[in-house]
């Protein structure tokens, strides 16, 4: 996605710059640790694209935008504690290098940070406060989709609408505020904002499901190889097998191993794999991907609206 290099690349410096505090060095440094380590910076990036998209300045997304990618690494940092995942994009994460402690500080700040960034947006006084009012009830169902999916892990009936919902409220809800941010600061139409909304969710919810299919397949997504079957992560995937695999108990039996060695891991991937639910979850990601695409057509023809509908096509053919 090269033509999206120019707006990652002005997400970095305003991120750089807002980030600015030194003291004390050890809580700063651990705050910057994951931001500087790049990232897709999708959620500012679809914030600018759909203010463009309804006649907006993308520029005036800016500092909602890196808010949003700010409250993302907040939720990164306290999830890896929560999972006690050691690894994040290929680097030791932030409790590991730091100590658990400085992470729940460093966590701590970025989420006051964020708020105090999304003051900044250049706009009238209402369309702040509706940010703020979103980005907090934004947080509050991250949190709740977050406490699901821990409850999920203790669960030995779980629906796919109840996994839906979570992943909706975890993932899929930074999605469609990011879109519906970028239309109100564009002052966009009720209907322009709703269309966004709409599309940024299906996204989100294509993109965490394709997240999942990745954590199965193996590819270069920051984190080891199944570590959502190490964790005994209740996916998609694995809800599908126990519904239609006839080696149900052989793969319950992998779910409840605490050290998965790699032959038990591979073991549990052949019994998803035959089951046909890594391909089950892959068409559910495409649908949503295809649903946000049409949703697109509610809006004029735009390079905006273009490139949004390659982020869509984008978030279920990536490799990580």
């Amino acid at each position: 996605m090269d033509g999206m290099n120019e707006l990652r690349k002005k997400v970095n410096g305003a991120i750089e710059s807002y980030l600015a505090e030194k003291e004390p060095a050890k809580l700063y440094d651990a705050v910057k640790y994951l931001p500087s380590a790049g990232g897709k910076r999708l959620r500012p990036i679809i914030a600018m694209l759909a203010c463009e998209a309804v006649g907006g300045k993308r520029e005036n997304t800016i500092p909602f935008g890196v808010a949003l990618e700010i409250i993302h690494t907040f939720t990164l940092v306290h999830d890896d504690m929560m999972d006690k995942d050691e690894i994040r994009r290929g680097m030791p994460s932030v409790h590991k290098k730091f100590g658990e402690a400085t992470a729940i500080l460093a966590g701590d700040a970025l989420f006051a940070k964020a708020f105090e960034i999304t003051t900044e947006v250049k706009a009238d006084s209402d369309i702040v406060q509706r940010l703020v009012r979103n980005l907090s009830v934004m947080s509050r169902e991250i949190c709740e989709g977050q406490q699901m999916d821990m409850g999920f892990e203790e669960a030995d009936d779980i629906s796919e609408d109840d996994f839906l919902i979570m992943i909706e409220k975890k993932t899929a809800k930074m999605f469609e505020y990011a879109a519906l941010g970028g239309a109100i600061i564009g002052e966009g139409s009720e209907a322009e904002q709703k269309i966004l909304q709409d599309y940024g969710r299906k996204l989100g919810m294509a993109f965490q499901i394709w997240d999942d299919c990745l954590d199965v397949i193996g590819k270069e997504i920051g984190k080891p190889v199944g570590s959502d079957i190490r964790e005994g992560k209740k996916t998609l995937i694995f809800l599908h097998a126990m519904r239609e695999s006839d080696e149900k108990e052989k793969l319950m039996e992998h779910y409840e191993i605490k050290d998965m060695s790699d032959d038990e891991l591979n073991d549990a991937i052949n019994i998803l794999n035959r089951a046909g639910s890594l391909d089950y979850a892959k068409e559910k990601a495409v649908k949503f991907s295809t649903d946000a695409r049409e949703k697109l057509r509610g809006l004029k023809d735009s390079n905006a609206r273009n490139m949004l509908d390659e982020i869509a096509r984008f978030a279920v053919e990536r490799e990580k």
